[in-house]
């Protein structure tokens, strides 16, 4: 088979995906990949739903600020350590083993969590949940965007961080039901079934979870990588056009890889080429996290408080019924993703986000200085407006971007910056936005303002387009040569490929010798 001629377009017919039973099985593995991203959300509410009940302030001790800040933030902490753990497993063992990991590390810290009988073991456990999310968040990316048939790559793949929302909605109700009880069980119920998610992925990677038929050609397992393929994208035709397409872009970037192998983490660095790549992941990271959502969850509150919505339950369940916007705009950015493109759904996002940031900024002032209700009820929609266009890119892109940018080579250390970059930032919203909002009130929102328009121009001069490329073109996005011309000798009995033209693969995967 040569790889001398253009790889093919990937059609593979116009059916619906459904109507596909090799698709449908496919998707149907992914979305236990999909459910691990649930925990995450569900860590983000359920603490903070903990901290308003009395069994559990008095089992932990009833703990100062700063305790109740190392507490919240300590699952970040751990997110961040195991970002660099993660990162080299995950390409040593596959991606199987980073799901199971992740999602087993995940377990044990949740049954710390809930066997907890003072902070010290509550505070190990969520040093445990954080670790075995960042596993999770690299590995789960990867093995969605390596296992997805080329014509739903895109959505797929940007539908990892959507179950966010479903883990918080989850979390939410459970401690809104279960805060009404008097005894430590009105926290430890939630905290058992923060584990169910990661308990059900860690059964879907030992009862036969797929591995990525990328890891397993570079590990010299072309024959198995050609049985995933055909299984899922040709229902069992293993010498389907479609797979003979993929596994030559797959020859391309693994050959790369065993050039780049020794390079290890300066792999990340090493090109022009690839520092860009890094940059748009870490400005991913960033942009997502800096961009004034995250206040809306500490501001929601006290509007509400102000516009005479003071009962719990009232402010509890608009609060849900907030989560439950999210999820929906959330999904509706996932499938706009392949439809619009990634670079246009980016600028629709962060334009969404200014020109509700304008209003809500204004509305709160104008509450501020006169108290008007009609101000506050103002603040309230753009609220909902703002998340509204968070969501739209935010939150799919956030996972689903960065694996198309980032080459195979590359792929798992890349994550792991991002994932270490997103604690980092995490951390540090953790303890400054209390403080910004006591201070100066709105006024922050005004200062993230200038953070959405800096936000608009990066992605505006440095996001790449990736909808609709192939495996070949997304690793020459940064390149000025993507002419790669090679042969594909001997792969199919698991040989190592013919002679490779180093300088050739250098531009294919931007790493040089």
């Amino acid at each position: 088979m040569s790889l001398s001629s253009p790889v093919p377009t990937y059609t593979a017919g116009s059916a619906a995906w459904w109507k596909d039973a090799g698709v449908r099985k496919l998707v149907l593995w992914q979305v236990c990949i999909l459910i691990s991203q649930m925990t995450t959300g569900y860590d983000e509410v359920v603490v903070g739903s903990f901290q308003s009940m009395k069994p559990w302030v008095a089992d932990m001790g009833h703990p100062n600020s700063s305790r109740l800040g190392l507490i919240t933030a300590v699952v970040f902490i751990g997110g961040f350590a195991g970002a660099f753990i993660a990162s080299p497993i995950i390409d040593r063992f596959g991606r199987r083993a980073g799901m199971l990991v992740g999602s087993t590390t995940t377990c044990v810290g949740t049954v710390l969590q809930a066997a907890a009988q003072e902070s010290d073991m509550f505070i190990v456990g969520r040093l445990l949940i954080g670790m075995g999310i960042s596993f999770t968040c690299i590995a789960g990316p990867a093995l969605l965007f390596e296992l997805a048939h080329p014509r739903m790559r895109g959505t797929i793949t940007s539908s990892f961080n959507v179950l966010w929302y479903l883990g918080s909605i989850i979390a939410a109700w459970t401690c809104f039901g279960t805060g009404h009880m008097l005894t430590s069980w009105s926290w430890r119920i939630p905290s058992i079934i923060q584990g169910l998610p990661s308990l059900f992925v860690a059964l879907s990677v030992v009862f036969g979870l797929p591995e990525s038929p990328r890891w397993l050609y570079a590990k010299g397992r072309p024959e198995e990588a050609r049985k995933i393929l055909g299984r899922y994208h040709a229902n069992g035709d293993e010498t389907a056009s479609i797979v003979e397409s993929e596994l030559s872009e797959i020859d391309a970037s693994v050959a790369a890889g065993r050039i780049a192998k020794a390079q290890g983490w300066s792999i990340l660095w090493r090109t022009s080429a690839n520092r860009k790549r890094v940059g748009v992941v870490i400005a991913v990271a960033l942009l997502t996290l800096w961009n004034g959502q995250g206040v809306i969850s500490y501001y929601f509150s006290p509007i509400l408080t102000s516009i005479g919505i003071t009962s719990t339950t009232s402010q509890t369940g608009i609060n849900g019924g907030l989560q439950i916007w999210n999820l929906i705009c959330a999904m509706f950015g996932a499938l706009l993703a392949d439809r619009i493109g990634r670079r246009p759904l980016w600028l629709l996002s962060f334009i969404g986000m200014i020109l509700a940031n304008v209003p809500l900024t204004v509305a709160s002032a104008m509450y501020a200085n006169h108290g008007s209700k009609a101000a506050a009820y103002t603040v309230v929609v753009f609220l909902f407006l703002y998340d509204a266009a968070f969501n739209l890119a935010n939150n799919p892109l956030l996972y689903g971007y960065p694996p198309e940018l980032l080459t195979y080579p590359m792929r798992a250390k890349g994550m792991g910056v991002q994932i270490a970059v997103s604690e980092a930032a995490l951390t540090i919203n953790q303890y400054v936005n209390p403080i910004a909002l006591d201070h100066i009130g709105y006024n922050y929102f005004i200062f993230y303002l200038g953070m959405l328009i800096l936000g608009t121009a990066i992605i505006y001069f440095t996001f790449p387009e990736t909808k609709g490329k192939t495996e070949e073109e997304l690793a020459t996005l940064f390149e000025d040569s993507v002419t790669p011309q090679r042969t594909l000798e001997g792969t199919e009995s698991g040989k190592e490929p013919a002679a490779i033209d180093e300088k050739m693969i250098g531009n294919i995967t931007s790493t040089k010798l």
